[in-house]
């Protein structure tokens, strides 16, 4: 029987009308135990005409096993899985322990599951049932949780019950919270459960049970004699008296039943030929689970005993005796020994874990094997629980590399708040300095993504200091990721003395340790102004970092690519990068895009890629959302782009979350790019006054006195430009000539070229501008070389030479309209207004596209097909069909030999 429910049943059918139609989309159920969450599913399910069905439920004692959940969704599509991309294929094959181990980033199975569910939708709607989420494996869940944000025009309905709306807080769809039945609903069910319902039957039950379905139902059992009213007593809290309504269930059972149920409790979800053995062993039989079954208490089939409802599972458990839950364990144990496979290697290890008490170094041994075939498949959070728990019945010091290996996969898992409790325990459990120095080094690098990283980077300077003789190498490695918190905080001199004496270890102990410390001494140097050595430090290492394993490797990779940037080598810049980022797209390792992204985005903003940058900062925060990474230089990268493209309040919100975060946790150098960034956004919309203020600003903090290189944040010559526009050529003149105008790079000596010529007197006007189009930055970065010709055919214009102004004004034109510099369009077209011509704006060719349809374009546009550009995505083909229809109906193009023009362009 369902009552009521007619505006969550209407949510369900439109979920699957909208599936039928070929959309996709997600629903949640939330609400307490018994409210009415599996009823509804159950509806989903009778409901589903037409379409095909997935449907897995999560159980508490499955919760350990990595990717168990999955498997059980998955099962019916597997045959899917040789259409994906070879390596998603074998991250999922690994997961689902259908193939060898492939270890590596937990996203690459998350992004094989949108794959195979794409597939399967292939042949027509996809109804996807999750139930009881909050106890499926959190590896499991993480898949279903991605493939839910991912699934857009696939016609996927996906709907999920859970206990809390917090545990599907990130997949951004509707939920639906549960609440009891009125009290009509209530008095129609009584009656339908009750011989006899004696009047004010239905307000003390709705009373008692706040309208909680099964709570109703089951006091309506307890209620076994008419003449008694076991409801009529004052109303005590509702989980009280369901449970004893519950309990009394239980205890009428025969004594061989109850102790069935034990097993049957601790066995929760698992394969029923275990079960009855384990019950075969203590004396049981599949008879004695009969009397349970009669009472409706669980149900039994070929595959596995459940219970009606987990409540009674619960009661079943925590009810009995310590001991009574210990045999349990021990005799399921036993069962699974000599099933073969990874599940029942890994169910073992929980149970015989579940039934000791004490330090057993077997047992902690056969639970440290399940954590390593879990991490050998990815299943990182699976690993961390199982290396923690092997830790704590460890003895010696075994326990504290165990709590060491625990805290490193739930890194691994982006879980840093379990990493530091710990790490906390584990070091005063050991002496040896490696371990110790280890276990600090992550300490501090968690904490400097976590909290303010002054505080961290004391603790890592300190321990790196304590290490120096015992472990050089480690002290290295400390030394060079102290830079990271350095910069943030911009304390740029101290930066310097660390990376400096990273590299001399590092030099001494040869490699890895040199390698990252090389990286980390360019960066130095770069900040210092010492461009050539910086340089050579980076071309010393170039190659031995295109040759190392880009996931490994990708912060160092990311880090000297930027340098690279500093310095104008953007050539091999892009070669780190696109090893970066072709790897993580090809085995979908997407925790490691976030950054590689951002600083992509810059390289490609530098280089009038614009329409790539956008593309590559809007799926950096995309992805940095959906795994939980510290992105704030991607907000800057993505806030610059929305200001020179003139989306105002875009740039706004970036800049303000920016700034929310950043004086939070005290990263001080962010006042830099964001003082920038409000700058260029002023002087975008020509307000010189305000870009004044705002440059001014940064002029005067700290860190910028410390920064001995324009390239790095390039606010100096804005500020010039925008004293020239505000007529006060004297303190252009000034900051031109002052230190931090100074700057040996080619971007810098371009820029510097522009503003003498802005400054330049009439008769030198000319050659001052002919000098600064030549500069080499301008046939490398065409927004540079646009500014120019914009302000040099201004000047032009000013002095009455129409026709010359006319033609570098038209070209600044035409290059600020491919880049999508709106505003400064809209300047390029005033002046040639100005001049007597009457101009007809040309097409950008990609205009109004949301970022991921501008990707969609780009990709496609570059040759892929829709297959190929699902997979780099990680994106469903259909959804790809999706985004190119909308393009073709937003740019009026007709055909992908087009597209592919006006992608070239960009």
């Amino acid at each position: 029987m369902m009552l009521g429910r007619t505006a969550e049943r209407a949510l369900i059918d439109g979920l699957l009308t909208d599936a039928r139609a070929g959309r996709s989309d997600a629903l949640v159920l939330t609400g307490e135990p018994g409210i009415g969450k599996t009823t509804l599913i159950k509806y989903a399910l009778d409901h589903a005409e037409g379409m095909r069905v997935l449907s897995a439920r999560g159980y508490e004692a499955e919760s350990e096993i990595p990717f168990a959940g999955l498997s059980d969704l998955l099962r019916p599509v597997l045959a899917e899985l040789d259409g994906l991309p070879a390596p998603q294929a074998a991250a999922l094959r690994s997961a689902l322990a259908l193939g060898p181990p492939v270890a590596g980033d937990r996203f690459s199975v998350c992004a094989a599951t949108v794959g195979l569910l794409s597939a399967a939708a292939q042949g027509g709607p996809l109804l996807v049932v999750v139930d009881d989420l909050q106890w499926l494996d959190a590896s499991s869940r993480e898949a279903v949780l991605f493939a839910g944000r991912r699934l857009q025009s696939d016609g996927i309905a996906l709907l999920l019950a859970t206990r809390s709306a917090s545990d599907t807080a990130e997949l951004r769809a509707p939920h639906i919270a549960l609440s009891g039945l009125s009290l009509e609903e209530v008095d129609t069910l009584a009656r339908a459960t009750l011989a006899a319902t004696p009047a004010g039957t239905a307000a003390r039950l709705h009373a008692a049970t706040a309208g909680n379905p099964l709570g109703v139902i089951e006091m309506c059992r307890e209620w076994t004699d008419p003449a008694e009213d076991p409801i009529g007593a004052p109303v005590i809290p509702t989980g009280s008296r369901l449970e004893r309504s519950l309990g009394a269930r239980l205890a009428q059972l025969p004594e061989p039943t109850r102790r069935a149920l034990v097993l049957a409790a601790a066995a929760a979800g698992g394969d029923i030929g275990t079960l009855l053995a384990a019950a075969r062993a203590t004396g049981l039989q599949l008879r004695d689970f009969a009397p349970a079954e009669k009472a409706d208490i669980v149900t039994i089939d070929e595959r596995r005993v459940d219970f009606r409802h987990p409540m009674l599972r619960s009661l079943a458990y925590y009810g009995a005796s310590m001991d009574d839950r210990c045999a349990a364990h021990t005799a399921l144990a036993a069962a699974l020994a000599g099933e073969p496979g990874d599940a029942a290697a890994d169910a073992r290890a929980w149970h015989l874990a579940a039934a000791t008490l004490e330090p057993d170094d077997d047992v902690a041994a056969e639970l440290e094997s399940a954590a390593q075939r879990a991490v050998g498949r990815a299943g990182y959070v699976a690993a961390a629980r199982a290396f923690g728990h092997a830790a704590r019945l460890s003895r010696g010091p075994d326990r504290p590399r165990r709590l060491l290996r625990a805290a490193r996969c739930w890194q691994l898992a982006g879980r840093n708040d379990q990493v530091l409790p710990l790490l906390a325990e584990a070091l005063p459990l050991t002496t040896d300095p490696g371990r110790r120095a280890v276990i600090q080094h992550m300490d501090a690098y968690v904490r400097m993504w976590r909290e303010r990283p002054d505080g961290a980077l004391e603790r890592l300077t300190a321990s790196a200091h304590a290490v120096e003789l015992a472990d050089p190498a480690r002290a290295a490695l400390m030394y060079s990721d102290a830079c990271i918190p350095y910069f943030m905080i911009g304390r740029i001199d101290e930066l310097q003395e660390a990376v400096r004496r990273a590299h001399d270890l590092g030099v001494r102990v040869g490699g890895v340790a040199r390698l990252v410390a090389a990286v980390a001494y360019a960066g130095g140097r770069a900040l210092q102004g010492e461009r050539a050595e910086a340089a050579r430090l980076l071309t010393d290492c170039h190659d031995e970092l295109l040759r190392a394993d880009p996931l490994v490797r990708a912060q160092e990779m990311c880090h000297a690519a930027l340098t690279w940037i500093w310095l104008d080598g953007y050539d091999r810049a892009g070669e780190l990068l696109d090893r970066v980022v072709d790897a993580a797209r090809a085995t979908g390792a997407l925790g490691v895009l976030p950054q590689a992204l951002g600083v992509q985005s810059e390289l490609q903003f530098r280089t009038g890629r614009w329409h790539d940058a956008r593309v590559s900062a809007a799926e950096s925060l995309r992805l940095a959302s959906e795994t939980r990474s510290a992105n704030l230089y991607g907000l800057f990268f993505a806030g610059r782009l929305d200001a020179v493209q003139g989306r105002v309040d875009d740039c706004e919100r970036r800049v303000g979350r920016t700034e929310e975060v950043a004086q939070r946790l005290g990263i001080d150098c962010m006042a830099l790019y964001t003082g920038h960034e409000r700058g260029l956004l002023a002087l975008s919309q020509g307000d010189a006054a305000e870009a004044i203020t705002r440059l001014e600003a940064v002029r005067e903090l700290p860190v910028v006195r410390q920064i001995h290189d324009p390239a790095v944040v390039p606010w100096v010559f804005d500020l010039v430009e925008a004293y020239v526009r505000a007529g006060r050529p004297d303190d252009a003149t000034q900051l031109l000539d002052a230190p931090e105008a100074a700057g040996e790079g080619v971007w810098a000596r371009a820029a510097a070229l522009r503003c003498r010529a802005l400054l330049a007197e009439p008769g030198e006007m000319r050659e001052a501008f002919a000098g600064a189009l030549a500069a080499e930055a301008c046939a490398v970065m065409p927004f540079e070389r646009a500014r120019t010709q914009l302000v040099f055919g201004e000047r032009l214009r000013r002095q009455r030479q129409r026709a010359e102004a006319r033609e570098h004004l038209q070209a600044a034109l035409e290059t600020f309209e491919r880049l999508g510099a709106q505003p400064w369009a809209d300047k390029a077209h005033t002046e040639l207004r100005a001049t007597g011509t009457s101009v007809t704006r040309a097409d950008a060719g990609l205009p109004g596209l949301t970022p991921q349809e501008l990707q969609v374009a780009l990709v496609v546009g570059r040759g892929a097909t829709n297959h190929e550009a699902a997979a780099t995505l990680f994106l469903s083909q259909k959804t790809i069909e999706y985004h190119l229809s909308n393009i073709y109906r937003k740019t009026n193009i007709r055909s992908r030999s087009e597209l592919a023009g006006i992608a070239a362009g960009n």
